[in-house]
């Protein structure tokens, strides 16, 4: 049941345009706390705790180390250019600031004792993959505020994860020398086992893949146990030590370039979000809705002050000095939710803490929950809504990637540009890229088949790609390529010699088919040829793309519809385009009608 309610909500929150994670938590809220006091012996109500008893948090842990391992296999040291050192302040001043001022508001607002404030601050640090990667999926921010969001997100869990117990320790064993030489060594010997293991784990998985020592379907199950054994072994050895190792060896397979780890990448991307969805659910049916009414107005005021306040300061003293203009340090103040490490982590320490603050201690759970409930919700409203005020947000980029630069490519691409839609050609031919930036459309030479091809690009404002080589192999490999980075939904290429709809044959070809089975290269090419131009045809109720396609037949080839709000449409076979006044059809076509057929 909570797999297939979590799938549900990322399937549902596609299709609101809502970031999943709100939905995922609304629906736990549901199925746990609301319907265990509505309906007490239903069996449908969730309650982690009772399902899965003392497991609950040794699976919780496994899975943020598996998160974390995703995480950094999407963490390239090219993104490094413009924000390692901003990356470098908000998980090291900017933590310390966050600690320390979270402490200091939790025992002048919440009465905490300080004690236990300095814990409560300590596990405020973590933000964590688990929020930040959907949040930052769902806005899709422009220029380098996404990949700083990223890299500080799965960076800063292990951090704040040892210094949550650093500073656990060090209340229990009390002040002065010895607590001091306490968190040297934990902090030494953490970085020891948790960065050397991690380390070795990434080097021995990619000598495995470039050695070919176990088959292709093998090593995903390979990647998966080691990940896990990984984790074990370091957590056993040193306390949240594993989710340092798991993030160190997803960020060496990342940027070792001796094997190719893309197929291991796109399975953890699908086991992630499966992870993510579980974990939100049963964070959320953790609750117990008369914990949260105890609370009371000190905790909503404690939520406010950490939003309002101490993310604002933490962004602002971590970006003193960097090139980051107003508009990107307020949206970096505008993500900082706390996610499932902190629930995993408050519920252990409060019980440890429990006969050193009896009165206390107990409330240290509940004031987690209605941290994470509150700023996720609040972050997942407000930032998509900054986002688009900054003129920051890429939520909906309507731009178009042309692979092939071509004298008619470079034609769509300039055509685009002209009714104000972002158009890039990319082509290995210097000479058509040269032709593109002298008729005004961006180019980039290079091939989109290299391994740092994604990042090379810049693809602000890019949300579709389209093949038009000669090649129809380079099409359907490019678009394999390029479905990570725009969906398949997304990705278009040019017909091959054989008919695509033919239904008789099993295609195993991605990308969806540009206009139309027979609008092959050389039939474009041809057309082009006689036409001499790409044309912009006005869409009436009366002359619709279906008339137009009735009247002009193989005298035209339709590409795009550009809606009047600036919607981009691609023309492909079993693509609906309802009519809507205001439509530009874009095409290469003659000003010859059909033929018709006098016999």
């Amino acid at each position: 049941m909570i797999l297939g309610l979590g799938v549900f909500a990322q399937v549902a929150a596609v299709r609101m345009k809502m970031p999943a994670i709100l939905l995922l938590l609304v629906i736990g809220i549901l199925v746990g706390p609301v319907l265990r006091k509505l309906v007490p012996d239903s069996l449908i109500a969730i309650d982690p705790d009772d399902l899965l008893g003392n497991l609950l948090t040794p699976i919780v842990g496994l899975s943020v180390g598996m998160i974390l391992y995703e995480g950094g296999l999407t963490l390239s040291f090219r993104e490094l250019k413009t924000g390692a050192k901003v990356i470098t302040m908000l998980v090291t001043v900017g933590a310390a600031i966050t600690w320390l001022l979270s402490a200091f508001l939790a025992v002048v607002v919440l009465k905490l004792p300080w004690g236990l404030a300095l814990v409560f601050g300590a596990i405020l640090t973590v933000s964590g993959p688990t929020v930040v990667l959907p949040l930052v999926r769902h806005v899709r921010p422009k220029g380098a505020t996404g990949s700083i969001l990223r890299w500080e997100g799965i960076v800063i869990d292990p951090i704040g994860a040892l210094l949550a117990v650093i500073v656990f320790e060090a209340v229990l064993v009390g002040g002065g020398q010895a607590a001091a030489y306490d968190v040297f060594y934990r902090v030494v010997y953490t970085i020891i086992v948790g960065g050397g293991l991690g380390f070795i784990a990434g080097w021995f998985m990619a000598l495995i893949i470039r050695n070919f020592l176990v088959p292709d379907y093998l090593q995903n199950a390979v990647s998966f146990a080691m990940v896990i054994v990984t984790y074990a072994v370091c957590d056993k050895l040193q306390p949240e030590s594993g989710l340092l190792a798991t993030t160190v060896m997803g960020m060496y397979l990342a940027n070792q370039k001796s094997a190719d780890v893309e197929h291991i990448l796109e399975f953890k991307e699908n086991l992630r979000v499966l992870l993510i969805s579980s974990l939100f659910i049963v964070l959320a049916a953790r609750l117990d809705l008369s914990d949260l009414q105890d609370l009371g107005w000190s905790t909503f005021f404690f939520v406010l002050l950490l939003i309002l306040l101490i993310r604002p300061v933490a962004v602002i003293f971590s970006t003193m000095g960097s090139r980051l203009n107003w508009r990107e340090k307020v949206l970096l103040a505008c993500v900082a939710p706390r996610g499932i490490v902190a629930a995993a982590i408050a519920p252990v320490l409060a019980h440890e803490l429990s006969d050193r603050y009896p009165e206390h201690a107990d409330r240290l759970a509940p004031l987690m929950f209605a941290v994470i409930v509150g700023t996720v919700m609040v972050y997942s409203i407000c930032a998509p809504i900054a986002a688009r005020k900054l003129k920051l947000a890429d939520t909906n980029p309507q731009g178009v990637l042309i692979l092939g630069g071509q004298p008619w490519a470079r034609a769509i691409g300039k055509k685009l540009k002209s009714l104000g839609v972002h158009a890039m050609i990319v082509d290995t031919n210097y000479a058509n890229t040269a032709a593109a930036w002298m008729d005004g459309v961006p180019a980039h030479h290079g091939s989109v088949m290299s391994d740092g091809a994604l990042n090379d690009l810049e693809l602000t404002g890019i949300g579709r790609f389209v093949a038009l080589t000669p090649n129809d192999q380079v099409n359907t490999l490019a678009s394999q390529k390029m479905v990570r980075a725009f969906g398949s939904v997304n990705v278009y290429r040019l017909a091959g010699r054989e008919a695509d709809e033919n239904k008789d044959k099993k295609h195993e070809d991605v990308g969806r088919v540009l206009s139309r089975p027979s609008a092959t290269y050389k039939a474009i090419t041809t057309l082009f040829g006689k036409s001499g131009g790409v044309q912009v045809t006005e869409l009436t109720a009366e002359n619709t793309l279906e008339k137009f396609i009735q009247e002009k037949g193989d005298s035209a080839i339709p590409l795009f519809v550009l809606g009047e709000s600036g919607k981009l449409t691609v023309v492909a076979p079993q693509q609906a385009i309802p009519f809507q006044p205001g439509q530009k059809l874009i095409s290469i076509a003659s000003n010859v009608a059909k033929e018709e057929d006098e016999d």
